[in-house]
């Protein structure tokens, strides 16, 4: 018996690592500096630094869609003698499925809630598509990624798009791992007709656990 739970308790601990790939939390911050225009006009828009953030619940269980949550700050300033700065974001609620993961490729699919806020004055909900994806270099820490969220169900529509590069240091850990990532992001809410596009690079900090 004693052997048996021995060997119980031998087999679990072998096993924790390959648990912890499979259940993990991704939480990151990203700096953009901001292009903002408006009908397709950006004249009077100035450059600005905005935040934006997210994190992520992946796990094992079948079935069970994963959890993503983005935030995006899309304030902008606009100068026509006197300066207005507009406030405006864009919240993201998404179900993903993890369908490919061979350890070289991964690919993400699922549906997405967007709250979309003080465009123009304008605020909506939309059912959107998502999907994401990375390519890994092999023997390097270093990864391609691309995520999208577009399409829409309604009359409104909006396009969340951005691709970059990512380094990860301790990429081996159970335990924490982080990257610095970096990249172009490009932003487009139509909303009763009213049209912003927020669009530039980006530069952040990933951490997984």
């Amino acid at each position: 018996m004693k052997k048996q739970i021995c060997a119980a308790a031998i087999a679990t601990a072998f096993s924790m690592p390959t648990m912890a790939d499979f259940l993990g939390v991704y939480a990151g911050i990203d700096y953009r500096t901001t292009a903002t225009s408006f009908e397709g006009n950006d004249s009077g828009f100035e450059d600005t630094n905005n935040l934006s953030g997210y994190v992520a619940l992946e796990h094992f269980i079948p079935l069970v869609p994963n959890v993503k949550l983005k935030y995006s700050d899309l304030s902008t300033e606009y100068n026509v003698g006197t300066k207005v700065e507009p406030s405006s974001s864009a919240l993201n609620g998404i179900l993903y499925y993890q369908l490919f993961d061979n350890g070289l490729f991964e690919f993400d699919f699922g549906l997405a809630y967007t709250k979309a806020e003080d465009i123009a004055g304008q605020s909506a909900d939309l059912g959107q598509a998502y999907g994401a994806a990375k390519v890994h270099v092999p023997g390097v820490g270093m990864h391609a990624f691309a995520e999208v969220i577009a399409g829409s169900l309604t009359d409104d529509d909006a396009t969340d798009a951005e691709i970059g590069l990512a380094y990860t240091f301790n990429p081996d850990s159970v335990l924490l791992n982080f990257s610095v990532r970096a990249g172009y992001r490009y932003q487009e809410m139509i909303i009763n007709n009213y049209n912003q596009e927020n669009k530039g690079v980006f530069a952040g900090l990933e951490v997984h656990f």
